[in-house]
C-alpha cells in the first residue's frame, strides 16, 4: 500500500476540505458575485451552476491522479509523471503564474472591502500593495497559516455567508428572476466565463497532497466534497444578491446586499469576513505558488537558485511572485485579471484532464492491491474534462489567450537555462525542506 493510504498525520479531511472552501470562498463570491449578476442577471444562477458542473468533470481527474499519486504537486505532479517533463513544466509553470495572477484580484478585493470596513474612500489599489507586502514579508520569514487557523476562518466566512443566504431566501419573489435571461443565452456564457474563477481554487488539496493523511481517499473527497459546498454557497449568495433589488451591481454588491437585508451592522460584518477571507485566499497562494517552484525545482525542471531559501522559504520566487502581482495590481482591471488568471489556469486543467485520460486507458498498469479513486464512466469523464477546458478558453477574448499563452510558453526558457554550480547544494535544502531524498 501507498504511503498516502498509511500516513498517520498530516491534515484530516475535514481540513482538507476547510483549506479548498477557504481557497475558492473568497473575492470570487465577495467581489465576482455582484460582477457576474450584471453581466448575466438573474441567470447568473444558471452560470455558477453550469461552470460547477463543468468544474466537476476536471475535479473528478484531479481526483483520480490524487490518489494513484498521493504526494505535493497537483496539476503538475500529475502532468510530469503522465505526459513528460516538458508538459509538466508547462503545467507547473502556468500553475504559479495563474495562483500569481488570481492574487491580484484576490488582493484588489481586499482593498475594495478594507475601504467598506473603514468607511474610507482610497484608490484600493493602495490596500491591496499594503497587503502584497505584508503577505510577502511574513512568507519570506516562514510564517503561514495553521490547519486549525484556516477552519476557524473558512467556518467563520462560510457563518456570515450562509447568514445572507437565508436572509435572501425569506425575501425573495418570483419577480426577483424576472427577466431571468436579461442578457439572453450569451450573458450565461459570459458569466460562465467569469465564474470559472471561482472555482479554481479546488485544486489546492491536490497540491498540497503529500500533507494530508490516508491521501489516497482523502484527497478526492475534499476536492468533491469542497465543489459541491461551494457551488451551494456561490448559488445562494446570488440569490440573496438578487432579492436585495439592488439599483445597480458591482464588485461590492455583497456588501449592498447584507446593508439592505441586515442593516449597517451587517454590512459591516461582511466587510469584515470578506477581509479575513481575502487576506487569507491570497496567503494561501502565496504558499501554493512557492510551494510549486520548490518542486519544480527539486526535479531540476527550474535553475535551483529560482528557489533559492531563506528562512526555509523559496525567497526569489516569492519575490518573482509580489514584484507579477504588483504590476498586475497598479495596472490591471478585475475584469481583464479574472480573464487572464481562467486562460493560465485552463492549460494546467486542460493537461490534467489529458493525463488523467491515458491513466484510465492504462488502468490496468496499476497494481492491484493497490487503493485508488476509480473514475466512473471511464474516459468519459476526462474527456468531458478537456473538451469543457477548451470550451470556457473558446469563451475568452482572442487577445486575452494570446497574452496568457505569451506569458507561459516563455517560461520555457527556465526549463533549458543551465543550473549554476551550487544548485545541488539548493536542491539539497529544498529536499530537506519537502521531506524528500535527493538521489
Amino acid at each position: 500500500m501507498d504511503e498516502g493510504t498509511t500516513r498517520s498525520g498530516g491534515l484530516g479531511l475535514f481540513t482538507a476540505i476547510a483549506f479548498a472552501v477557504g481557497n475558492m470562498v473568497g473575492a470570487g463570491v465577495f467581489v465576482l458575485s455582484g460582477l457576474v449578476v450584471d453581466v448575466a442577471g438573474p441567470s447568473a444562477v444558471v452560470s455558477y451552476i453550469l461552470c460547477g458542473i463543468l468544474v466537476m468533470f476536471s475535479g473528478l481527474s484531479y481526483a483520480a491522479l490524487a490518489s494513484i499519486y498521493p504526494e505535493d504537486g497537483g496539476g503538475y505532479l500529475f502532468a510530469r509523471r503522465m505526459l513528460g517533463p516538458v508538459p509538466g513544466f508547462i503545467a507547473g509553470w502556468a500553475m504559479y503564474i495563474s495562483l500569481t495572477i488570481a492574487s491580484a484580484f484576490i488582493l484588489l478585493g481586499f482593498g475594495i472591502y478594507a475601504n467598506l470596513l473603514l468607511g474610507t474612500s482610497f484608490d484600493p489599489r493602495y490596500f491591496a500593495l499594503a497587503a502584497l507586502v505584508l503577505l510577502s514579508f511574513l512568507n519570506i520569514h516562514g510564517l503561514s497559516e495553521a490547519g486549525k487557523l484556516e477552519v476557524a476562518l473558512v467556518v467563520s466566512k462560510v457563518a456570515i455567508l450562509l447568514g445572507l443566504i437565508i436572509a435572501g431566501l425569506f425575501y425573495i419573489s418570483a419577480s426577483d428572476f424576472t427577466p431571468f435571461f436579461a442578457s439572453g443565452t450569451g450573458g450565461v456564457i459570459d458569466g460562465m466565463t467569469m465564474v470559472f474563477f471561482a472555482y479554481i481554487g479546488f485544486q489546492v488539496v491536490a497540491l498540497m497532497g503529500g500533507e494530508i493523511k490516508e491521501s489516497s481517499r482523502n484527497v478526492p473527497l475534499a476536492t468533491l466534497a469542497a465543489i459541491g459546498i461551494v457551488a451551494v454557497i456561490y448559488t445562494g449568495v446570488i440569490v440573496a444578491l438578487l432579492s436585495a433589488n439592488l439599483p445597480s451591481y458591482g464588485e461590492k454588491s455583497v456588501f449592498d446586499a447584507a446593508a439592505v437585508l441586515f442593516g449597517s451592522l451587517g454590512a459591516t460584518l461582511v466587510a469584515l469576513g470578506a477581509v479575513f477571507s481575502t487576506l487569507s485566499s491570497a496567503n494561501a497562494n502565496v504558499i501554493g505558488a512557492s510551494r510549486i517552484t520548490m518542486e519544480m525545482a527539486f526535479e531540476k525542471q527550474l535553475p535551483c537558485r529560482f528557489s533559492r531559501l531563506l528562512h526555509e522559504q523559496p525567497v526569489n520566487s516569492i519575490i518573482l511572485d509580489a514584484v507579477l502581482c504588483c504590476v498586475l495590481v497598479i495596472y490591471g482591471n478585475l475584469y481583464f485579471i479574472v480573464s487572464l488568471t481562467n486562460v493560465t489556469t485552463l492549460v494546467t486543467m486542460a493537461l490534467v484532464n489529458i493525463s488523467a485520460f491515458i491513466l484510465v486507458r492504462k488502468e490496468h498498469l496499476v497494481p492491484p492491491e493497490k487503493t485508488y479513486f476509480r473514475m466512473p464512466l471511464g474516459v468519459l469523464i476526462p474527456a468531458l474534462g478537456f473538451v469543457s477546458c477548451i470550451f470556457m478558453l473558446a469563451t475568452l477574448n482572442l487577445l486575452i489567450i494570446l497574452l496568457g499563452l505569451a506569458i507561459i510558453l516563455p517560461g520555457l526558457v527556465f526549463y533549458f537555462v543551465e543550473d549554476t554550480p551550487g544548485g545541488e547544494r539548493i536542491r539539497r535544502e529544498i529536499g530537506r525542506r519537502l521531506g524528500r531524498k535527493v538521489k
